[in-house]
Order: structure tokens, then sequence, then C-alpha cells
């Protein structure tokens, strides 16, 4: 729609172009100086292959109102790390979902199994619970879905998150998309 006399001043205008037109080499500066070339200080990647030769798991389940929603994972690390397993069972619908596929998956691969310890696990299966969500005259627990690499007592290799949901979602789809990126991993058919 044109309205006659409400036109942006010329200068207006040309302002805004140069602002625009400056900032573009600003901007490749400034990504070109976000990435260093010396990759030696960065963390080393996170990747599913930390599980591949992994076997003994354990299954966490929290209650939790909060989705963290800041980059850093160490809160829902030292979170996980400082859990009783037993303290799971008091949700025993989320548990019995997610349990429940883990279990189809030990008696089909027997590549891996489920120890009642932290510290015994090669790592542990974290479900974040959110709330119970009713749809169509069923309950189904939704929140995220994280695997964390328990730390060595050796040190070597730190505590960290290999996977997690890409978004706040039901237990079940959750731990199908993880089953299936784990035997995608350990070529497992």
């Amino acid at each position: 729609m044109n309205y006659p006399g409400l036109q942006p001043p010329r200068f207006f205008t040309v302002a805004l172009c140069v602002l625009l037109v400056g900032s573009f080499p600003c901007l490749e500066l400034s990504v070109a100086a976000a990435s260093p070339l010396d990759n030696t200080l960065e963390d080393p990647p996170v990747s599913m292959a930390e599980l591949k030769d992994s076997q003994r798991l354990t299954l966490l389940i929290k209650r939790s109102s909060v989705v963290n929603a800041s980059e850093s994972d160490d809160p829902i690390i030292a979170e996980a790390l400082s859990a009783d397993p037993r303290e799971s069972l008091k949700f025993r619908y989320a548990y019995r979902v997610i349990a429940t596929k883990l279990n189809q998956y030990m008696r089909k691969y027997r590549s891996i199994s489920a120890v009642q310890e932290i510290a015994e696990a090669d790592f542990i299966v974290y479900f974040k619970l959110v709330e119970y969500r009713r749809l169509l005259n069923g309950v189904y627990p939704y929140g995220e879905l994280f695997i964390i690499v328990n730390p060595r007592a050796e040190g070597s290799r730190p505590a960290r998150i290999v996977w997690k949901t890409k978004k706040v979602t039901f237990a079940e789809d959750a731990i199908k998309d993880f089953v299936r990126e784990l035997r995608r991993v350990r070529q497992e058919r």
C-alpha cells in the first residue's frame, strides 16, 4: 500500500543501506575468529562410538519440572552421578516403559546388561521426567532422555553426555530412538 506523504526520509534509507553493507565484513571476521585453527584446546568430540564396547548400564529416572535450556551439560551430569537408582522405582510407569524396551534389546542382542549401582555402570540411561500426559485414555511419560558415559576410576575418561533427545518427548519414542542409534553404532541387525 502506498500512502502519499508517508515515505521514509532519504537520509534514513541511505543510512540503513550503509549499516547493512558495512556490517557484512565484520560478520565474516567474527565468524572466522570464532573458529580456531588449533583444535587441541577443544574437548574431544562427543560420540555414540564410546558405547560400542560398553556392556553395563543403569537406568535412572528423576522427576523435574525444569528443562535445562543452558548450553552446559554439567548440571545434568552432576544430578545423574549423585542420584540413587532405587529412587527411580517411584516412577513405575516411566520406568516400565523404558526398561521394557531396554530388556527387549538385551534379550535379542545380549550385548549389554543392567547393574544396580552407578559406580558399576559403563553408561547411564537417564530420563528426566517432566510430566505425565493423558492422551486418548492413556497416560504417557514425557521428558528428556540423556545417555551419560560414566567416568572411569583411573580418570582417563570424564563423565559426559554422548546422546540426548533433540527435544522433550515421550519416553517410548525417546528410548526407541536411542536403541536404534545404539544398534547402528554397534552394527547390530
